[in-house]
């Protein structure tokens, strides 16, 4: 064979390996960034509705999440929110301890040492909710210098450092909830806008679950919340795990993705 085709077939062979690694990162990062909707039923059952990404005006959002339906309760002594429908709307917003102490007259809890969430009023509130409930979520980060998201697990607290691959490995979440293990940047005050998104979830199982942000050591210094989900049991049983959680063997794969 000659040099020449020597040459040609090395070209050809990078080329195609070229071509391979870029189609399988464009597969990841549109996994990443754009919504999958799942029709499995594990822990958190699938998304429905549509999936959207946004910016939300500051001013309108903080006067919304005061706004309280008649279906929502708020027990301000024991830091408690309860649900009594299955058709709930669910504003959630993220900044830093300090400001939401000031901005809604609110206590943190014990636990939490720098960023929150705010619920209805509350700051890292414990939310009761029915079992099979639609939940509307509405996620928007307040916070004026750092990301955020809003994540459901099943996994309790304490939490490490790097939480995000802890979550997604023993948290039994499918691709709804990883997909909304995406950052939101933060809030642009100059310009009076946020940015948010919006998805709608429902958890069958009745229990106790976790909503955190995976951003590294937030969740570890507390920015986290505890939901109950109360009523029937629509499937079978899955224990909350501690940190550190046990390896479940060669098959975790599968059911942290949903697939069984």
């Amino acid at each position: 064979m000659s040099k020449t085709w020597i040459w040609v077939l090395v070209g050809a062979v990078i080329s195609l390996g070229l071509v391979v690694s870029l189609g399988v990162a464009y597969v990841i990062m549109h996994y990443y960034y754009y919504p999958y909707y799942y029709s499995g039923n594990y822990l958190v059952s699938s998304l429905t509705g549509d999936y959207y990404y946004g910016t939300y005006p500051i001013n309108q959002t903080i006067k919304e999440v005061m706004e309280i339906p008649g279906y929502v309760h708020v027990y301000s002594s024991n830091n408690t929110i309860v649900f009594t429908s299955r058709d709930i709307n669910l504003l959630v917003l993220a900044m830093m301890g300090d400001d939401a102490e000031k901005m809604f007259n609110a206590t943190s809890p014990p636990y939490a040492h720098g960023d929150v969430f705010i619920i209805y009023g509350l700051i890292n509130p414990t939310l009761v909710i029915p079992a099979g409930a639609t939940i509307h979520v509405t996620f928007v980060n307040l916070d004026d210098d750092m990301y955020h998201n809003f994540v459901v697990t099943v996994v309790s607290p304490p939490y490490p450092y790097n939480v995000m691959p802890y979550v997604g490995m023993y948290g039994g979440m499918g691709p709804q909830m990883m997909l909304l293990m995406r950052w939101l940047p933060p809030a642009n005050y100059k310009a009076n806008h946020a940015y948010g998104y919006e998805y709608t979830l429902t958890i069958t199982e009745p229990g106790t679950y976790w909503y955190l942000c995976t951003y590294p050591g937030h969740a570890e210094d507390g920015m986290y919340g505890e939901i109950i989900v109360t009523g029937n049991s629509a499937s079978p049983t899955h224990p909350v795990v501690q940190y550190p959680g046990p390896y479940y063997g060669s098959g975790w794969m599968g059911g942290m993705m949903g697939w069984w």
